[in-house]
């Protein structure tokens, strides 16, 4: 039954692709979108190795590399700069990762001493390269670029394919209608809808190949990565398995306040960790640190927690970039759920340490509110919004700008909803109060733009029939706004 509702939406699917391909541009706001070469694009997408570039702590010199082999043997990666033919090789660091009684041989390595702004290419493979993949590029982030431009992909969580169709259609059609260039990828989590099905790590990466192969990524850690803590999988995680970022997070003692929690000290290697981007310090959170593995968040280890916030306080005392930016799972200010411990650990240390902008997900519902004191910060005026609801205070002395304002005034934080299919609509509430709130069922893809002195984001809402309809109708701006210092 459910292979043949499969092939039906796909039939649908293709129906609709051919129907949109005549279509034409019918206001400034909304194109129509002419679908068939990002058809044959999703059509063709395929990551056999499951390769993955990420994130390291200084990009212009580095980049961490992850990828899968079929067989337990040695993992190595070449890489010269293009055109050289000048090739390298270093070995990988091998990784295993059970699947009931499948074993999964994946592997990393980080490519240092390279130069800023230069484009490489690459392989992977096993060390007498009978398994190998095909060669890739990637260029190494500029030290004298004016802007740096990054793409947030909030939860694709998806269990099928068809989903992961409709989240590969939304970012090529975001590509196409912004005509954006961008030199990172950040998503805060639920990449996969089951940690433990490992067609859907395999789905994610051949969907998300459109940049995986060229772009690195910065992720953190879901809840629906995130095993029980009395687990024994919680010794060797997925996330870290398919993943490889920075391990320059804090170091924990015995986590022994919760009932059989499995945990070890170094548990938070490649969870919580910071990087340097361009103008901005970017620190990534675990916050399933503040939880028990619940919905409710209302216990935790907080010994251990404490040790988590000292961290971030150190890591952002010590920054001295222009723009500190937060990104985790579940955030402080949110429409469907009212995550009270992470608000109560983190928002004391952001507005402390002068925190910019805060990127969550997990709500799948979009907002934007800007907090100070643990109080919202009213705006008097704003763009016109034909979307969603802005809430607005005429008579506020302070006469703010809700699309252009210093952060001075407070903690910009922003949750985006999906990348993919899964909405809660108005379904979820919080109770919380947010400036701005966007509960339909469009995937929103926010493009963020860094300079010295302004970050700009444009949030751009694939339009599309239902909220599972795989192949989007058209693109449209949901909002923008401009942070100052």
């Amino acid at each position: 039954m459910k292979k043949l509702l499969l092939l039906l939406i796909l039939s649908v699917s293709m129906l609709l692709v051919s129907c949109a391909v005549d279509t034409e541009t019918t206001t400034n706001t909304t194109t129509e979108l002419t679908t068939l070469s990002i058809a044959d694009q999703v059509s063709n997408l395929s990551n056999d190795f499951n390769i993955g570039l990420f994130v390291t702590t200084d990009l212009t010199t580095s980049i961490g590399i992850n990828f899968e082999l079929s067989e337990d043997t040695n993992g190595v990666v070449q890489y010269s700069v293009a055109g050289e033919d000048n090739y390298q090789t270093i070995n990988a660091g091998r990784k295993i990762r059970s699947f009931g009684d499948k074993q999964v041989f994946l592997y990393e390595t980080t490519i240092t001493n390279l130069t800023p702004g230069t484009t490489y290419e690459y392989r992977v493979g096993n060390a007498d390269w009978s398994e190998t993949s095909e060669y890739h590029t990637f260029t190494t982030l500029s030290t004298e670029q004016e802007e740096y431009t990054l793409m947030y992909l909030a939860d694709p969580q998806e269990n099928a394919e068809t989903g992961y169709m409709a989240y590969a259609y939304g970012i090529l059609s975001v590509m196409e209608y912004s005509n954006q260039d961008y030199q990172l990828v950040l998503s805060p989590g639920d990449t996969v809808n089951d940690r433990d099905i490992r067609s859907q790590w395999n789905m994610f990466f051949q969907y998300s190949s459109i940049f995986s192969y060229s772009t690195p990524m910065a992720i953190a850690l879901g809840n629906h990565e995130m095993p029980d803590l009395s687990d024994e999988a919680i010794e060797s995680l997925e996330f870290t398995g398919y993943y490889n970022l920075p391990n320059n997070g804090p170091t924990y003692g015995e986590f022994s306040q919760l009932e059989s929690d499995l945990r070890d000290s170094d548990f938070d290697n490649g969870l919580t960790y910071s990087f340097d981007y361009g103008f901005a310090h970017i620190i990534v959170i675990d916050t399933e640190t503040y939880c028990d593995g619940t919905t409710a968040c209302t216990y935790y280890d907080s010994n251990n927690a404490e040790i988590l916030n000292q961290w971030v306080s150190d890591d952002l005392e010590a920054s001295d970039a222009e723009w500190n930016i937060v990104m985790l799972h579940r955030g402080p200010y949110s429409l469907s759920y009212n995550t009270a411990s992470v608000r109560e650990n983190l928002v004391p240390i952001f507005e402390e340490y002068g925190v910019d902008l805060v990127l969550s997900g997990h709500d799948h519902q979009y907002s934007r509110a800007i907090y100070y004191n643990d109080s919202m910060v009213a705006f008097a005026r704003s763009d016109d919004y034909t979307n969603g609801t802005v809430s607005l205070v005429r008579n506020d002395p302070a006469n703010l700008d809700f699309n252009s304002y210093s952060s001075s005034v407070g903690v910009t934080y922003l949750t985006s909803n999906t990348t993919a299919t899964k909405f809660y609509g108005s379904s979820k509430s919080s109770g919380i109060e947010v400036n701005y709130e966007f509960d339909g069922e469009y995937p929103v893809i926010p493009m963020i733009t860094i300079s010295e002195n302004e970050i700009r984001v444009v949030s751009y809402a694939v339009q599309k029939d239902t909220g599972l309809t795989i192949v989007p109708s058209g693109v449209f701006v949901l909002e923008e706004f401009k942070l100052t210092k």
